[in-house]
Parts: C-alpha cells; structure tokens; sequence
C-alpha cells in the first residue's frame, strides 16, 4: 500500500509549542501526522519533502469555536455552498478546524441548519477540519438577544434538545443555555453529563448562585465573556463572576478590542489563565465583505466601527479572523506568541476533549499547522492533516 500524504520536514522554523519556542527547530510529518520534533542540526534520516522556512514561525493551526459566518454568507440561512464559502475564507486567516454556529429560529429550520452542518462535516474536503455545530440557543433569556431569534426561544423542555441533537447527526458539540430558565437544570445535565457534550453559559441574566448551580450540574464554558450577561458588581457578581471564580469552566474571548475592554480583558485572563481563556472570533457574515453588509438571524447588519451591528444599533457579532484575535491578544495583554496562540488552539481542542489529536505541536497529533510571517504574524501556509489547504499570494 502506497503513502497516503507526502511526508514533509519543516526545517530552519522558530517552532511555537505549547509553552516555549524551539528556534532553528524542524518537524516531520508522516501520513499526515507530527512524528519528531527537535533541532535542525538534529535531524533523523527522513524519505520526504524538505520545506526550509528560513526562520518563519511554524504554528499550530487555530481552531474556532464560535463562527456565525464570513463572505457575506450566514451559517443559519444557508447550504452547502453557503457552508464551504464560509469555511474556505476562514481557512486564509489561520483556521483549521472549526465549529459552525446556529442561532434561534423555528424549531424545524435550527434541525435543518444542524442537518446540513452535519451532511458537510462527513464530508472529504481538502480544508479546515469541520469540529461540529455549536447551538446558540433557543434555551436562553430574550432580554439578550434581537428581536427576530426572540421570536424563537423555548422554554426548557429535555424532549425538545433531544430533538436537536438527534437533528445534528451526533455533530453537535457545544450549545448555550441561561441558567435561570426554569427546569434548565435537567437539560444541562443530560446535555453534559450524560452525553459528555459541552454545555455553555451565555445569553443570561442570571445571578451568581444560578451561575454556579449550572457549573456544578455540568456548564463547563462561557460563550462570549461579559457579552450578553449582567456585568459583574461588587455585591452581585452575577454569571460573570461565578465564571470567573470557577476552576472548570472555560470561557470565550471576543478579542477584537470593541466587545471587551482590553483591561477586562486582562482581568478576565488573570483569572481563568491560558487553560480557560479561550479566543473565538464570533464572526458573522460581514467578516471578509468589502461593503460591510450581511445578514444575522436573517435580518440585515452592517459594520459599524470594526462590530457588526443591526439597524438599531444591537451588537450583532464580530468581523474578526482567529490570527488578528491572536495579534489582538498579544498587543493588547502583552502575551507572548506561545501564550497567545495556545488560547487559540490548545484551549479550544482541550474543551472539546480532542487535545490528545488537534491544538499543539506535539508528536502524535494531526499535522494542522501553519507557517506564519516572522514580523506580523501573516498566515503564509496552511496545513491540516500533512495536506496544503492555503498559500498567501503575497
């Protein structure tokens, strides 16, 4: 039986593991998967294809969480086109795996949305790795969210998250729930518990003691921290601070400088640390326009000062990419490229208990993997699994 995938030896790279960077440092990949790492001056004999970088970073791929959209495309209101636009723009900015993002909407069309997430996950594709569905929604408080997905909440009914996920074909990952719905305890439960999938607090207004009784019953995430919550004060900490305190749950940054202030920012991680402060980028379908025109939820957003917002001035999501979350984070934190770039990689894959294959160079993981530009970070290369899914025409 032949090779299936080219065997590659990166040489002459400033290597970003998880905590250090090996300088002149080279890594093999064998069928699409790292078998050494170490010096240049140290190599193995190796049958393969030389790429000498020539002192450019060779990175781990970033792994997205929370995506909306991009290209004027909307996960919720599309196909499999829509889909693979969405992903492909992704792709050029550092992404190599992904989950796609589901908002509210009539309970036929979020199982249709989730469907077609999963037909496109199975899928062969020489791209970004397609991680599952996140569903934001539809057992969360209305005060935060437009006035189109309030149309579509539900009260807490198991039976009905039951559906969802045997919609999503076993591909659902990740879906947020606000604690303070009344009976939101036994769909969290069975949700985390029972199916090992990661539930998520967001889109609440709930107190602290709610927050905390979610995290004992199995919420182990935060989508979009100080986002769609009640901030945090001194008497009532509400869900922020029982995030903040809890040693389990990870939660999502939106490190685009607009949605989080950068000292909350460095509050935020000075609590949770690179473990448990995680980078999404929250992108919805303005994310690459040259119009800064889409849609969210169906209703129509544009770009206003670097966030998506609705007509009435809602904040609707992000335009940003996972690399300028990265640079973000390292300019305005002051961490440094390893630190940085775990929180985008290794933090999200160890959430979604795949850190033993995605997230980090190490031997026996996937060889997703990208080549970065020495002086800002631009994405040169792409890989996933050994195979060339980018290359920068600049």
């Amino acid at each position: 039986m032949g090779k299936i995938l080219e065997d590659i030896y990166f040489t002459h790279a400033k290597v970003i593991l998880l905590d250090q960077i090996l300088d002149d440092g080279a890594v093999i990949t064998k069928n699409g998967v790292i078998s050494w790492i170490g010096p240049s001056d140290n190599l193995p004999e190796f049958d393969g294809k030389e790429l000498d970088l020539g002192g450019f970073y060779l990175s781990p791929g970033l792994i997205d969480l929370q995506v909306h959209g991009a290209a004027g495309v909307e996960v919720s209101y599309t196909d499999r086109s829509g889909l693979d636009r969405i992903v492909t723009f992704h792709e050029k900015f550092g992404t190599t795996s992904m989950c796609l993002t589901v908002l509210p909407s009539p309970l036929p069309h979020m199982k249709k949305s989730l469907h077609n997430i999963a037909l496109f996950a199975k899928e062969v594709r020489n791209g970004a790795r397609i991680l599952g569905s996140n569903l934001e929604g539809p057992f969360i408080n209305p005060h935060w969210v437009d006035i189109s997905q309030g149309r579509w909440l539900l009260e807490a009914d198991l039976n009905e998250l039951k559906e969802l996920n045997y919609a999503s074909g076993g591909w659902l990952r990740i879906m947020t729930f606000a604690p303070e719905l009344e009976g939101i305890d036994s769909l969290i439960k069975w949700f985390s518990k029972e199916m090992g999938l990661v539930a998520s607090i967001g889109h609440t207004r709930a107190t602290s003691e709610q927050s905390a009784k979610a995290i004992d019953d199995g919420a182990r995430m935060a989508t979009h921290l100080f986002n769609e919550m009640r901030p945090f004060h001194h008497r009532e900490p509400n869900a922020v601070g029982a995030i903040l305190a809890s040693k389990d749950v990870v939660a999502q940054i939106v490190m685009d400088g607009k949605r989080v202030h950068p000292i909350a920012a460095k509050i935020a991680y000075s609590c949770l640390g690179p473990e448990r402060f995680c980078l999404v980028t929250d992108a919805t379908s303005v994310t690459g326009t040259t119009d800064g025109l889409g849609k969210h939820s169906g209703r129509k957003i544009s770009l206003v000062d670097g966030v998506a917002k609705f007509s009435d001035n809602q904040v609707a999501g992000s335009a940003l990419t996972m690399i300028d979350a990265v640079r973000n984070t390292i300019d305005m934190l002051g961490l440094d490229y390893p630190t940085a770039i775990r929180c985008a990689s290794h933090t999200p894959a160890k959430v979604l208990g795949m850190d033993d294959r995605i997230g980090s160079i190490r031997v026996g993981n996937h060889a997703d993997l990208l080549v970065l530009d020495k002086s800002d970070l631009r994405v040169l290369f792409s890989y996933v699994g050994g195979k060339r899914i980018f290359r920068s025409s600049i």
